[in-house]
């Protein structure tokens, strides 16, 4: 694999779930929990890694730096967690990724960062729907989302047309991830069941290209 990215990678991993009833990140797959199998493929890739949580002890032996949110909100929202991360982040572009997809193919994140460069936001998207937790941001979106913040205004592509915006055809990513598993993600025991059946297809048989 050539050089690691001069990036910050950041997981968004919240706390626990109301559908799932417990922390997401420490669903077991195969006998690892699901933060683990993330943060393997984003160490390979990226030069810093950052998790941002309200339950920071969880992950101090994870070999990672761990934050909170600096802006906090009534409501639980994602866009305070990207805040936090591209805050915190060492370089100037953040890969921002959220928690409970497991199966993030590094390929499909190597080929998001070639866009990086003239962009503020790279964000993949299908259709009418963006991916903005699985998108790279720079830090000049910090004073848009901090002023969405301070206006209670969470969804997060709404600084987005302030900004310059490349966005990235989820098909044009179908050549390094054909079936869409980087996209999935665990909401409900029925996902986290899903999601052992994914992993069951693809772990024994092939490692994650690079």
């Amino acid at each position: 694999m050539a050089g690691k990215e001069k990036m910050t990678a950041v997981v968004l991993a919240g706390g626990k779930s109301s559908r799932m009833g417990q922390n997401k990140m420490f669903l077991p797959l195969g006998g690892k929990p699901v933060i683990s199998h993330l943060l393997e493929v984003l160490k390979q890739i990226f030069t810093e890694c950052i998790v941002v949580t309200d339950e920071p002890a969880l992950y101090q032996n994870y070999g990672v730096k761990v934050v909170q949110d600096i802006i906090v909100c009534r409501e639980k929202n994602s866009l305070t967690g990207i805040h936090a991360g591209l805050f915190c982040a060492k370089y100037p572009y953040a890969f921002m990724l959220a928690g409970d997809m497991p199966f993030v193919q590094p390929r499909v994140l190597k080929y998001l960062c070639t866009f990086a460069a003239d962009c503020d936001v790279v964000v993949p998207k299908e259709g009418k729907f963006y991916q903005p937790l699985c998108a790279i941001y720079h830090k000049n979106c910090l004073p848009f989302i901090e002023e969405q913040l301070v206006n209670g205004i969470f969804r997060i592509d709404r600084f987005f047309p302030k900004v310059r915006l490349c966005e990235v055809d989820v098909n044009e990513l179908k050549t390094f991830d054909p079936k869409g598993y980087t996209f999935f993600n665990i909401n409900t025991p029925e996902d986290y069941a899903r999601a052992c059946e994914i992993y069951q297809l693809i772990r024994p048989t092939q490692k994650f290209s690079g």
